[in-house]
């Protein structure tokens, strides 16, 4: 029974390379669209859509921060507005 699931693996991690390589777009796609639904369906759609906004977020200043932009002008600039 252990090759079974060794072969199973194997399978799966080829398969994931091939899309990866031939349909990237795709799969992220089809992932992102998968974890959101599971999202909903766990949590609601407005536990869902606060966690989306602080992953967004978190994403935006992550990005500055790769890019070695200061973080405190972009904060600023965007939440001195309120």
């Amino acid at each position: 029974m252990n090759g079974f699931w060794l072969k199973v693996g194997e399978k799966i991690s080829q398969f994931l390379v091939w899309a990866l390589e031939s349909h990237p777009g795709k799969l992220f796609g089809t992932s992102i669209g998968f974890l959101l639904g599971l999202l909903l369906v766990t949590l609601g759609f407005w536990r869902t859509l606060v966690l989306a906004l602080f992953v967004v977020l978190g994403f935006v200043l992550g990005k500055r921060q790769d890019e070695h932009k200061d973080i405190s002008t972009w904060l600023e600039k965007n939440f001195n507005k309120f």
